[in-house]
């Protein structure tokens, strides 16, 4: 039961607004939710696998189109356009229903301060994880000789935007540091307002980016940005009372339904305990994560003899050499071999530009290097 003696009643389309968000969010960040709990991650992805065939079915039934390819790096399949359809029909069907049958509620004070901290948590989460790596070089590494002598004109949408990202550390460990404050301050009551229209700005240069640079991450990041505007929503009217309209506003209710006589001291303690407890495990833990990351995936890892680009002095078909000709679309100019722990590649590029039969081609190698 909720207490509602206390609250204010919302005006009818407020609360159906309410309700909807509440469905939508719960649908499309329910493994998000899990993963803010330690050992709950495994439930989420386990979540994920098992609701594919629902969506696979809603795909061919609703659209008459067959799903073939899985997210798998990709935030923008058509597998993830048919969760956004689905989700949206979902909470609007369900906000409607619960209008109809819970229509004499005049406010959900405790429901609404569960969902902000659901929000502010998930979109903390991520602003950690995307800053961080960041921060620690992973997500636009260095430059590498390969994509130095990649011509322009070969480059995609998103690597242009992956090199001259990664060509500026001190500014992709800007951009980082900028996500993880916005994080930090989004964990408490005191900074969310701030935390949310902080990281609403971050957000919005992201998702500018990834659409007009084609990066594969434009729903993620979408929402993220959506999640920021809402968290920050409540406040909307006493900003814009305050620097548009100049004149003087009530203090913010940072306590929410946390006071009355139904709510023990310990019950706020525990709050700031575990609120503390998860601040203080998961940003040290990502930064050690991160860190450790780099001798694995990132700079600082080890290479092997072979590892950098070579330059092919000398290309032989059928035992006739081939002259350096960049009309040759067959001829090998530089050979990248990547020989890492994890990660094998060869890339080869040839004479001729993109728009020829060469450009740059490269595999998983399977080398064998016991001498």
């Amino acid at each position: 039961m909720q207490d509602n003696s206390a609250a204010s009643p919302w005006p009818w389309p407020v609360r159906v607004v309410f309700r909807f968000v509440f469905v939508y969010f719960v649908f499309a960040f329910f493994s998000a939710i899990l993963q803010l709990v330690p050992l709950l991650g495994m439930v989420g992805a386990w979540h994920d696998e098992a609701v594919q065939p629902f969506y696979v079915w809603v795909r061919k039934t609703v659209f008459g189109v067959e799903i073939t390819v899985f997210p798998n790096g990709s935030g923008d399949t058509t597998y993830n356009w048919v969760q956004f359809a689905s989700h949206l029909a979902f909470a609007a069907a369900a906000a409607l229903v619960w209008s109809a049958v819970d229509r004499r509620r005049s406010s959900y004070p405790w429901l609404k301060d569960g969902l902000w901290i659901a929000m502010r948590f998930v979109l903390a989460s991520a602003m950690f994880g995307y800053g961080i790596n960041k921060v620690f070089g992973l997500q636009f590494p260095e430059l590498t000789m390969q994509r130095l002598l990649q011509p322009y004109g070969e480059s995609s949408p998103m690597g242009l935007l992956w090199t001259f990202m990664g060509a500026s550390q001190p500014y992709t460990m800007f951009a980082g540091w900028m996500e993880t404050v916005g994080g930090v301050l989004l964990c408490f009551r005191r900074t969310q307002l701030v935390g949310a229209l902080w990281t609403a700005g971050v957000m919005a240069n992201v998702f500018v980016l990834n659409l007009f640079y084609d990066v594969p991450v434009k729903l993620y990041s979408f929402h993220l940005l959506v999640l920021a505007l809402v968290i920050a929503a409540p406040d909307m009217p006493r900003l814009v009372r305050m620097f548009l309209l100049h004149r003087p506003v009530a203090p913010a209710d940072l306590d929410g339904p946390w006071v009355g006589p139904r709510v023990r001291p310990w019950m706020r303690r525990t709050a700031l305990v575990v609120k503390l407890l998860w601040v203080g495990l998961t940003v040290p833990l990502l930064f050690w994560q991160m860190s450790e990351m780099r001798y694995t995936y990132g700079a600082l890892a080890p290479k092997g003899e072979l590892d950098g680009t070579w330059e092919v002095v000398e290309f032989r078909r059928d035992g006739v050499e081939l002259a350096p000709l960049v009309t040759d679309g067959t001829r090998w100019r530089y050979l990248t071999l990547v020989d890492r722990p994890e990660w094998r590649q060869a890339i080869v590029t040839h004479m001729k530009g993109v728009n020829g039969a060469g450009g740059s081609r490269s595999r998983t190698a399977r080398w064998n290097f016991a001498t």
